[in-house]
């Protein structure tokens, strides 16, 4: 992957990670105004359409597949290894779920498994 794309992907998370970092410190959180939740929502929609084409370019060599399966792998283990430890903090802290974290984990799950079941049929 060349260097210039791997620079505008920590430049995209450092400008998401200062622009929610500054509403966090400067809006309260009980009562955000509407503009506020719309820009919040607008920069967290970009960033994900962004990442999401991260590594999405055609694969000349094995390596860069290898490369690619990988950095998927780890995000979806880090992904649900955060929304589980969410879960179990909300169980054993506050005493209730979110059922939109209950959710993401059960799809991210079910994305996998059925992938899985895919790409074995597909050979």
């Amino acid at each position: 992957m060349p260097r210039l794309k791997i620079l505008i992907y920590y430049i995209l998370l450092f400008v998401l990670i200062a622009l929610l970092a500054a509403y966090l410190i400067f809006e309260p959180m009980d009562a955000m105004s509407m503009p506020t939740l719309i820009s919040i929502c607008g920069f967290l929609i970009l960033y994900s359409v962004l990442i999401s084409l991260a590594g999405e370019a055609k694969c000349e060599d094995e390596r860069a597949v290898l490369h690619r399966n990988l950095s998927n792998r780890i995000a979806t283990i880090a992904a649900t290894v955060f929304i589980s430890g969410s879960l179990i903090y909300q169980i054993v802290v506050l005493h209730h779920i979110d059922w939109w974290l209950l959710a993401a984990i059960i799809i991210i799950n079910l994305t996998k498994i059925t992938s899985l079941i895919y790409f074995h049929y597909k050979k």
